[in-house]
């Protein structure tokens, strides 16, 4: 998901390692399907049209395209069992002319980083006035614990207008990738509407108990084999500076330290300007 897509606002995002319980391959396929099944769903004229494309490899392998990602999910699942460099699928309306493919209304995606030990899962949506919608704000949060259910996460989040595969946390606080992904389960990358706490950090922050007795969340989901997801408020629209503040200070002790400064990448930011070790 490199390049920003102005027909679309909502972004979900999900970090794979090697400590996930089950096979990455699998949990690839079942990231996609589930996308499929409940974010893009066919009934939607405007996600009727779709096309996918897979790079087996950096450095050589196959590249080949998917024409009908619904029609064709067979080859798409079997490429993606074999954890391929890169996968994209994009939503559109049928019959659209390929070169006016810049409106699409969806996108899944996966990707290797840090020489493959690790592994970003993506989905991008246009949401719209739905991000007040208490209803389909809940169904994005349901999507999660269902795709990640079998992966202990090592991040998740869910962002408005926010593109970047790196979280906004990561980047003011000009930190390494290669150093943030390989932390993951020391320090946690990052808090979004929806934060996704690997099952070493839960356990710092009293797990799913102590993090609701903070009061800092509308609701706290435990995932199936291990993690948490923390969702700041009822709505993505209703996540303001006051709640994602009240977020900062129920994670901090699991932050990065450091104080944040602004980046020209980054020209707004959804971070809290303190130092996490002074909390």
């Amino acid at each position: 998901m490199d390049d920003e897509t102005p027909t679309m606002d909502v972004t979900l995002w999900a970090t794979l390692d090697a400590l996930a319980p089950e096979p990455r391959g699998e949990l690839l396929v079942h990231w996609f399907r589930t996308a499929l099944d409940t974010l893009l769903p066919a009934e939607s004229a405007e996600l009727a049209g779709s096309t996918g494309v897979v790079a087996e490899s950096l450095s050589g392998g196959r590249d080949f395209d998917v024409p009908d990602v619904r029609a064709n999910w067979r080859d798409l699942a079997d490429a993606l069992l074999a954890v391929p460099f890169y996968a994209n699928a994009e939503f559109h309306e049928a019959d659209v002319d390929k070169d006016s493919w810049n409106d699409h209304f969806g996108r899944i995606g996966t990707t290797q980083v840090n020489d493959g030990s690790h592994t970003e899962l993506s989905a991008a949506l246009l949401a719209g006035e739905r991000i007040g919608d208490p209803a389909y704000c809940a169904g994005l949060v349901d999507f999660l614990a269902v795709a990640l259910g079998g992966a202990n996460p090592a991040f998740a989040r869910i962002d408005l207008l926010n593109f970047e595969e790196r979280p906004d946390l990561e980047v003011v606080l000009k930190r390494r990738h290669h150093t943030s992904l390989e932390e993951s389960r020391m320090l946690l990358r990052g808090y979004s509407w929806v934060t996704g706490v690997p099952a070493e950090l839960a356990v710092r922050l009293g797990g799913a108990r102590g993090l609701e007795a903070t009061g800092a969340f509308h609701a706290v989901r435990e995932l199936e084999r291990g993690g948490l997801l923390l969702q700041a408020t009822e709505t993505l629209a209703g996540y303001d500076d006051r709640s994602m503040h009240t977020v900062f200070r129920a994670l901090a002790p699991v932050l990065p330290p450091g104080m944040p400064g602004y980046r020209p990448t980054r020209p707004d930011p959804r971070v809290v300007f303190e130092d996490a070790a002074g909390v």
